[in-house]
């Protein structure tokens, strides 16, 4: 074969080296620049997934607020706030609801009117709009319960006081807020608000959820001997842990499987509450140790820290 032949015969090799290159990177190019599409859309699918399986599960948060209760519920794109902390707590509730993308607050409730649990409650007012106020039937006399009163005048708000047991819708969830049966302050007066305490009870499929605000031994006899108290899976256990004789009664009743306190490092759950929480075999968590999270879809409770 000629020189140029062979020339001509090394050309096309080299051309059809080339168009093969050009091919192979293209194709990768094609396979790279689809992949992130691929996730992307894995991605939408996956959050879509999760926000059907939130829009139908049962979240709580209980906040570190020190000895006070703040806690805030979800579900079904509903939001609820069972007690607001102290004072200087409302702008803390404010932020979590801002962070979880709540925009209002379908229902409040304020189980009593200590300082502790009334507190913040002015400030979630005034930042957040609020549909409904559920709040025991007596005057507190604290300057926070004023302050709460102000708030809501001022936002047009006419709570409700609850004499008769309620229930309705919360989401998926249902809810049920039982009062004491006397609001009549006992003579001598002392320490009355705790056994005024609203108790609520939230049930998601075969769950069941309790938050007794502050229940003291009357309030606690009183509630068990009604017969509406019931087997749970969760229990915000009644006055941050302080011990009381009928705790050990509660607790067999309601046979929790997890507990929450609502304490601080500075005043801490009484060891002997703890101790009987730990006899009935449930897992018990402090907020002295920082916020815990609930989830419950209905068949299962899944509770971190």
């Amino acid at each position: 074969m000629s020189i140029l032949g062979n020339m001509n015969t090394l050309r096309k090799r080299i051309q059809t080296l080339i168009l093969c290159s050009f091919i192979s990177v293209s194709l990768i190019a094609g396979c790279a620049s689809a992949k992130p599409s691929d996730t992307t859309a894995e991605k939408e699918n996956a959050d879509s997934g999760n926000q059907a399986v939130s829009s139908e599960t049962l979240q709580v948060k209980v906040l570190k607020v020190g000895k006070a209760d703040a806690i805030i519920l979800t579900c079904g794109g509903s939001t609820m706030l069972i007690d607001c902390g102290e004072e200087d707590d409302g702008q803390e509730v404010v932020d979590n609801l801002t962070e979880q993308g709540v925009q209002k607050v379908d229902v409040l409730i304020i189980t009593h009117f200590d300082k502790d649990h009334v507190g913040g409650a002015d400030s979630v007012v005034k930042m957040i709009p609020v549909d409904r106020v559920l709040q025991p039937a007596y005057e507190g006399t604290s300057a926070e319960y004023d302050d709460f009163l102000t708030a809501m005048e001022e936002a047009k708000i006419t709570p409700e006081n609850v004499t008769q047991t309620q229930t309705f819708q919360f989401g998926q969830a249902s809810i049920t807020v039982e009062p004491p049966a006397s609001y009549e302050i006992p003579d001598g007066k002392g320490e009355y608000d705790n056994n005024f305490s609203l108790i609520t009870t939230v049930e998601l499929g075969a769950k069941r959820l309790v938050f007794t605000g502050d229940a003291e031994k009357k309030r606690i006899r009183e509630w068990l001997s009604s017969g509406t108290a019931q087997p749970c899976d969760f229990l915000k256990v009644p006055h941050h842990g302080v011990y009381n004789k009928d705790l050990p009664e509660l607790f067999e009743t309601l046979h929790p499987a997890y507990a929450v306190i609502c304490d601080s490092a500075k005043n801490p759950a009484d060891d002997r509450t703890l101790e009987l929480l730990k006899q009935c075999g449930a897992s018990t968590y402090q907020t002295k140790d920082g916020d815990i999270s609930i989830v419950c879809d209905g068949e299962s409770i899944e509770v971190t820290q």
